[in-house]
């Protein structure tokens, strides 16, 4: 599952980015965007997490400052297999609608 992470300083690398997250995500890989304005980079993260667990921390984070910058945490919405949890569950447990 992806993560995008923007409010990021312009010393921001994709270890720092791992390191810094690895008590909230079990992070996959990191890649810094640097086009743009210099000191205002953006992570696209992968994660290896649930999306329920994903959407909780990326709610719980919102908003937090990191060294005077406001962080910003975006689930992109078209990702392969994000709802496979929800396959999983009985027919009584889920709405389908058609």
């Amino acid at each position: 599952m992806q993560i995008i992470l923007s409010g990021l300083h312009c010393d921001a690398c994709e270890d720092s980015v791992t390191e810094g997250l690895k008590p909230f995500f079990h992070v996959k890989q990191v890649s810094m965007i640097r086009q743009g304005e210099e000191d205002n980079p953006w992570a696209l993260i992968e994660v290896h997490d649930s999306y329920e667990h994903v959407w909780n921390v990326c709610n719980q984070l919102r908003g937090v400052f990191h060294r005077g910058k406001k962080l910003h945490f975006y689930i992109p919405l078209h990702q392969e297999d994000v709802y496979h949890e929800f396959h999983e569950l009985e027919p009584h447990q889920r709405i389908n609608i058609a």
